[in-house]
């Protein structure tokens, strides 16, 4: 499992939150995730949002284009599909706390494989 923490904010000349890790692998064979865990450590309420999510993860419903409610210190899991579609895929992160998107690498995204 690959857990994704959406820490505390931390004050950069603005409140921001990041994304730990900003960038997940998902691989390939022996070595592929089997689930993503998202966890809520910002003080507040996010909303995820993983709009090309049905090319990698399994999930019910399997409606990735409505943002995910995540309460602050709940988790959410996916599990990874056995065959993800090759790419990279950006997702977003609505953080309450800060009134503003979570960081990562630019967006963060995640990579097949």
């Amino acid at each position: 499992m690959k857990q994704v923490v959406l820490g505390k904010p931390i004050k950069i000349d603005r409140e921001r939150v990041f994304v730990n890790p900003p960038r997940i692998h998902i691989g390939s064979g022996d070595s592929q995730l089997k689930t993503i865990q998202w966890v809520n450590h910002t003080g507040d309420v996010v909303w995820i949002w993983l709009p090309s999510a049905h090319n990698y993860l399994n999930g019910e419903p399997k409606d990735f284009l409505k943002p995910y409610e995540l309460a602050n210190g709940a988790e959410k899991s996916f599990t990874v599909e056995d065959h993800p579609v090759k790419g990279y895929y950006e997702y977003n992160v609505y953080c309450k706390a800060i009134d503003g998107y979570a960081e990562g690498n630019s967006a963060p995204g995640v990579d097949c494989p």
